[in-house]
């Protein structure tokens, strides 16, 4: 969700976020990366997707797709940018697509016709079950696959995904329950001894949020903190949400943090905490323009888990790259691993300036 898959419908998809220490060395550092030095994620290719072989005949051009969600999505954009980056970085031709309105239809509409032009590799967003074909597809014909930003492989994602040759691909995105566990991590510093957490879930159809809200209790709850769902609905417009939230924060006095799991929440949230009086830390997943204004002012709002779309298509285009190039198997990478406090939103704020946060 734009936040979520930045926060959009998420099914991850859309957050945002990009570590300053990793664009810092600009796309420099991110070269590294191919070879696996900011590997933070598990696996590695799936043995059909390895080395080339004699399927990879089959692909006939050394053009690299990544399809995106959602064309105009701020948080796609900024994954439309880093697809580009790569490009430019490594030398090869990257397109980045995505469809006018989000749907995984559009996006498997997008994937046929780059299949039919017989491209090198592809970076898809495995949003459910509806990538599997798709994905098969593409390894079938010999073109490399890389995953990014999702791969929702659970049962609760339209049915559960089992394949090896899908389950075992390079994966560049958030692990969203690891993510949620280091979210709480970094928020018990502003919070008080003992109490009670709200977590605000705007899409409670969305198995993402789920993830990330166990990986949340997983944390608070052996820390000796009660938590509380709100479920709002994210499609409202944000000043509705923030009433409802409002609402509930003034009607229950044990509440003493709140966590956003996507946006619309936080935000809502933060507005929702300084129109009540209270003085209540707000955290949430994914950065984007609003979210550093409400931090920057000093506000209710302390913390973000950055999710890094322009690092999760950028590192995606570089893993089929190298392995067009020089043969090296893609690496996973956790990109929703950057904390955003106070302590370190100055250098946030070249990122956002860049427009690539």
């Amino acid at each position: 969700m734009p936040t979520m898959h930045s926060t959009q419908h998420p099914t991850g998809r859309g957050s945002r976020s990009r570590p300053l220490r990793v664009l810092a060395g600009t796309i420099g550092v991110a070269a590294l990366a191919g070879l696996g030095l900011t590997a933070v994620g598990t696996g590695l290719a799936a043995a059909s997707n390895a080395r080339p072989d004699a399927r990879v005949a089959a692909a006939s051009s050394n053009v690299i797709y990544v399809i995106g969600y959602e064309q105009d999505n701020p948080f796609w954009v900024l994954e439309g940018d880093g697809a580009s980056a790569a490009g430019k970085t490594f030398g090869v031709t990257v397109r980045y697509e995505a469809p006018t309105t989000a749907s995984d239809a559009g996006m498997v509409s997008l994937i046929d016709a780059a299949l039919a032009t017989h491209p090198y590799g592809i970076a898809m967003d495995y949003t459910d079950k509806t990538m599997q074909a798709p994905v098969l597809a593409a390894l079938n014909a010999g073109v490399k696959v890389v995953l990014y930003n999702n791969n929702r492989f659970e049962a609760q994602s339209g049915g559960a995904t089992t394949n090896t040759a899908i389950t075992t691909l390079a994966f560049v995105g958030q692990d969203e329950h690891h993510s949620g566990a280091v979210l709480a991590q970094g928020f018990l510093q502003f919070l008080p001894k003992t109490g009670t957490v709200l977590i605000v879930n705007p899409y409670p159809g969305a198995y993402v949020l789920t993830l990330r809200q166990l990986g949340v209790q997983s944390v608070l709850k052996p820390a000796g903190y009660k938590t509380s769902t709100l479920i709002v609905n994210g499609d409202d417009a944000e000043g509705s949400i923030e009433a409802v939230i409002e609402a509930y924060l003034r009607a229950h006095s044990g509440i003493v943090g709140v966590v956003g799991l996507g946006d619309p929440g936080a935000n809502p949230a933060a507005r929702a905490v300084a129109a009540a009086n209270l003085k209540i830390p707000v955290a949430t997943f994914d950065m984007e323009t609003e979210t550093y204004q409400l931090m920057k002012s000093g506000g209710p709002l302390k913390e973000a888990l950055d999710q890094q779309p322009y690092l999760q298509s950028y590192y995606a285009a570089q893993d089929l790259a190298f392995e067009m190039k020089y043969g090296f198997v893609p690496v996973s990478v956790n990109t929703g691993t950057f904390i955003v406090t106070d302590s370190n939103l100055s250098s946030v704020s070249e990122l956002v300036k860049e427009g690539k946060d």
